[in-house]
């Protein structure tokens, strides 16, 4: 089985190949995605779904080779959950601001709000970055910082593939976190047991 996901927009190359896993018990079957925002969602997927596949790449496309069957461990989500019995909580941060009525205060405000979160118990499971908040991890600044040590201490931390592509951002210059797609930011609200919207 091939599933062609070439020229297909986010999170398009995730959700055909979650419909194809779960309709099969075991056996090989291949993916084809021609982006490396594609290349990476669909790597974390199948990585959260604990099957094993390889990536060949020819020029500017990608394809998979899954393997469903085989004794794996747990997606690393479950492990989480069981070793971290506390709330889930998602930080969903949607603007470089908090506010918009002065965006000099707002910077100030979510720089505040950002450096401050690792005194915060229980730590946010996960950060959610989307919409021109992704430009927050794309600049070295104190706040980079801030979340790399967060990241160090178990944080996930997460960028909207979609708006870096929105803003030509290229994912080399992104400084802390990985890229992510629609399905996994609705994934992650849905699991969460609070949302902390900024």
């Amino acid at each position: 089985m091939v599933i062609d996901a070439r020229g297909k927009p986010c999170p398009t190359p995730v959700i055909m190949t979650k419909k194809y896993l779960d309709s099969i018990t075991e056996g090989t079957f291949t993916v084809i995605v021609d982006s490396e925002v594609s290349k990476i969602n669909v790597s974390k997927f199948l990585e959260s779904q604990g099957v094993s596949f390889e990536i060949d790449q020819n020029g500017n496309e990608f394809k998979f080779t899954v393997a469903k069957g085989f004794s794996c461990s747990l997606p690393q989500t479950e492990q989480k959950s069981e070793s971290q019995p506390s709330k889930n909580i998602v930080v969903f941060i949607t603007a470089e601001t908090i506010g918009h009525e002065n965006l000099d205060l707002g910077k100030i405000l979510m720089v505040g709000f950002l450096k401050n979160l690792k005194e915060q118990s229980p730590l946010p499971n996960t950060i959610i970055f989307v919409n021109t908040g992704v430009f927050i991890t794309t600049k070295e600044s104190e706040i980079v910082s801030a979340l790399k040590e967060l990241e160090a201490n178990g944080v996930e931390i997460l960028n909207c593939g979609t708006c870096l592509n929105f803003f030509n951002i290229d994912t080399k210059n992104l400084l802390v976190g990985s890229v992510t797609d629609a399905y996994t930011v609705a994934r992650r609200l849905f699991d969460a047991d609070k949302v902390i919207r900024l």
